[in-house]
This record gives C-alpha cells, sequence and structure tokens, in this order.
C-alpha cells in the first residue's frame, strides 16, 4: 500500500556562485508515494557481507528518478542516501535500499516548502 506518506528526491549539487569556495546543498529533483518494506533476511546477510548498513527498504511508485547515490528525505526529516534500486515492472514500483546518513545536508532554499 502507498499510505506510508511522500518522499522527496534530492542531488547533491554545487551552489556557489563560479569561482567562490563550494558550498554543497541538497537540490529537490522530485517525490514520490512509498511505502516501507521489511529488510529481509537475505538482504540483510548479503548487506553484512558486504560490509554495509541497510536502514530502511521503501517501495517507491510511479517514479523513473532515482538512481544509486542520490538522497532522499522522509516526511520525519530523517536524510538518507540510496544505496540500491530494485525495479519493480508489474506494480511500476522501485524498491530503494536507503542507508542514514550522518552528517546532514542543508537543503537548497530554493525547494524549500516554507513561506
Amino acid at each position: 500500500m502507498r499510505d506510508e506518506g511522500l518522499l522527496t528526491f534530492y542531488e547533491l549539487e554545487n551552489v556557489a556562485e563560479q569561482g567562490m569556495m563550494p558550498e554543497e546543498k541538497l537540490v529537490k529533483i522530485g517525490e514520490a508515494f512509498y511505502a516501507n518494506r521489511t529488510i529481509g533476511y537475505n538482504r540483510r546477510y548479503a548487506a553484512q557481507g558486504a560490509n554495509r548498513q541497510i536502514d530502511k527498504l521503501v517501495r517507491a511508485y510511479n517514479t523513473d528518478i532515482p538512481h544509486d547515490g542520490m538522497y532522499v528525505i522522509l516526511e520525519d526529516g530523517l536524510q538518507y542516501q540510496i544505496d540500491s534500486m530494485s525495479e519493480i515492472v508489474d506494480e511500476d514500483a522501485t524498491d530503494l535500499t536507503l542507508v542514514r546518513i550522518e552528517d546532514y545536508y542543508e537543503v537548497n532554499a530554493a525547494d524549500s516548502d516554507e513561506p
């Protein structure tokens, strides 16, 4: 079911003026409805074997936006990086394996929903 909420896709971009010191911020590129998924034993075990941590698994619906390395912010404000993806053709959806990032990036003010 798609009732978990709305997630927002971001890319990390240098928003500094040309010639100035680099300033990286998250820039919004799209949104999608999502549903939380259970991280199965095989997926968790494979991640541990590759010395990786999986923090969340979600299914994003009706989107062709994401790719590995992009960032996602859920409605609760937590920031994640997309570690891997699996396309679910029958449902027009994509399973996103997310890794929570420790040091949050600033979101570009032009993309903010606040007045």
